[in-house]
């Protein structure tokens, strides 16, 4: 379905760019692509999991002459502050380390992977700004939030955390999401100067994807739906796709 409305936009992109146009006169079509950095903060089941992660955004959008928007967005989350660990707890000694099959202590990191694919609509308020495509942006949209912990065995010698055995372990989670941002865009004549940054909150319901983690029972309430919250700070560059008007007139 993501790719049909990508190719969709593509499509309409493809249409309402040709020509020449200006930005500082009135309101035009411009298809855009943006390419930022979030910073995120997890709330509700989320926090339980993960602290403070980071993700790349990249979002591919229509801002019409209505100063509607439509788009779609990818967001690849990571980080390294990972709170559960109690599948481990197994496998840790006494000393505190894992021991892997060379009889060694074994070096391993705790990670988080995650992905949220997504499509949005909103409008631009032309308020505070040098021209009409610029000023702030309110959008809401409805998408998909998938997480996990991806362990990163260095040597490869704990048999648990790698291969097929691995799912027991991840906590792999995902389900429907809900996202509203606000902020503010910058778009200027030159094409050079384009820029955005906003904040953004997220509701996911999401539930474990996995039929088998080893330190949950059989009916473990941890195998039903969850509340996954996320709040982010967004900043990031626009390539817009539009032709400028030329400097000079021809007769």
């Amino acid at each position: 379905m993501l790719k049909k409305i990508f190719f969709f936009l593509l499509l309409c992109s493809m249409t309402i760019s040709y020509g020449q146009s200006s930005i500082t006169d009135s309101s035009i079509n411009i298809p855009l692509l943006k390419l930022g950095y979030s910073a995120n903060f997890p709330g509700k089941d989320l926090k339980d999991r993960f602290g403070f992660t980071s993700s790349l955004n990249a979002r591919f959008e229509i801002k019409l002459k209505s100063q509607w928007i439509v788009g779609v967005k990818y967001d690849f989350l990571f980080g390294g502050n990972v709170s559960d660990s109690g599948m481990l707890k197994e496998l840790i000694t006494s000393s505190g380390g894992i021991i892997g099959v060379d009889g060694k202590f074994s070096t391993y990191e705790m990670l988080q992977r995650g992905h949220h694919i997504g499509v949005y609509l909103g409008r631009l308020l032309p308020y505070l700004s040098t021209n009409p495509n610029s000023g702030f942006v309110i959008t809401a949209g409805v998408g998909l939030l998938t997480h996990k912990i991806n362990f990163n065995n260095i040597n490869n010698d704990i048999i648990q955390l790698n291969g097929i055995y691995k799912g027991g372990y991840d906590r792999y989670t995902s389900g429907i999401s809900f996202t509203e941002f606000i902020g503010y865009r910058y778009m200027s004549n030159n094409k050079l100067m384009n820029f955005y940054c906003g904040i953004e909150f997220t509701q996911a319901f999401t539930k474990l994807r996995r039929d088998y983690q080893v330190d949950y029972e059989i009916n473990d309430p941890r195998f039903g739906m969850r509340n996954d919250n996320l709040f982010n700070i967004q900043v990031g560059w626009i390539l817009p796709i539009y032709s400028r008007v030329p400097k000079e007139f021809y007769y």
